[in-house]
């Protein structure tokens, strides 16, 4: 192991272990919606959500950590983080946040100061053009094109509250595609993420703890052990993937290949019969007999005939 830090990815889950990190996982959290516009000032995590993907325990977990974090307002925002390696992560993600809602706002929980489910997914393989894409949940009048805005007012406190944006959003964090330019507080993170590494000149003030809490070196035998499974686990996966792909490429060439064999003898065995069918003809143009017969003999069209008995008398 050449890097000084163990990877993000992993390093969620063991920095959510203690209360005493949190800040540096809502630091993350803080940098990537303070590049979006959502914030100014950085969310605190507040609580781990007690679902079944924060109680697995190893790396086919459906998510990597489900937070609630607290922005300066007091709205809260639950947050869910994962890591993918696979292509199917669009559906994974979709998936991840209807579990999520249904096993946090069931019926008799009061969540009404929840005004955001946010997904966030680490991406180790390129999409799209850059390395961070968001997206969100829209609603506009189909003619005028207007965005709908919803407010809903409480009848017992007379607050009004803005429910239009409660819909989950979505980041999509390519790593490959961090091209290293450190320009703003989210380009240290994407940096970490890429080089399992601190840059030389950073912007976010969290960096300096995470090379102090997150290097290889200062973990136990047991953290250490614990990790380097983990990164073996990640690349027999990836291996696994990237066999698949290539198995499924080689297969759909075969499969090509045999269909293309196949159409070429259709195609010679039409040709084939189709001269058949011409050399009949000429035999029988040439033995006078009427085109009707011809027609019913060879199967060809009156036209083909026609060409065939002009050629024939001029030849």
């Amino acid at each position: 192991m050449q890097k000084p830090l163990i990877s993000f990815d992993y390093a969620i889950k063991y920095l959510l272990k203690d209360k005493g990190d949190y800040e540096i996982v809502g630091g993350f959290i803080s940098a990537l919606l303070k590049a979006k516009g959502e914030i100014k000032k950085d969310v605190k995590i507040i609580a781990l959500l007690d679902t079944e993907s924060n109680k697995e325990d190893n790396i086919y977990k459906r998510s990597l950590a489900d937070v609630i974090v607290e922005d300066e307002d007091h709205n809260k925002y639950i947050v869910e983080i994962e890591r993918s390696i696979q292509q199917g992560f669009v559906h994974k993600a979709c998936f991840n946040t209807s579990r999520l809602i249904v096993d946090n706002l069931s019926p008799g929980s009061d969540f009404s100061d929840i005004i955001k489910v946010i997904h966030i997914s680490i991406l180790y393989f390129p999409v799209g053009e850059e390395p961070i894409h968001h997206g969100e949940t829209i609603f506009k009048g189909v003619e005028s094109k207007k965005r709908l805005s919803i407010q809903i007012k409480d009848p017992l406190t007379g607050n009004i509250t803005d429910t239009t944006n409660i819909f989950p959003e979505y980041f999509f964090i390519s790593i490959p595609l961090f091209d290293g330019r450190l320009e703003k507080e989210i380009d240290d993170w994407l940096y970490v993420m890429k080089n399992d590494d601190v840059p030389e000149n950073f912007h976010s003030p969290y960096m300096e703890k995470v090379r102090e809490r997150l290097a290889i070196l200062k973990m136990t035998v047991e953290e250490r052990n614990r990790y380097f499974a983990y990164k073996k686990q990640v690349f027999t996966d990836r291996d696994i993937m990237s066999t698949a792909r290539q198995e499924g490429l080689e297969e759909g060439l075969q499969k090509g290949r045999e269909e293309g064999l196949q159409k070429g003898l259709q195609k010679g065995k039409a040709e084939g019969e189709k001269n058949k069918a011409l050399e009949i003809a000429r035999g029988m143009i040439s033995e006078g007999l009427s085109t009707d017969l011809i027609f019913k003999v060879t199967g060809l069209s009156e036209k083909e005939i026609r060409e065939l008995e002009n050629f024939t008398l001029n030849t």
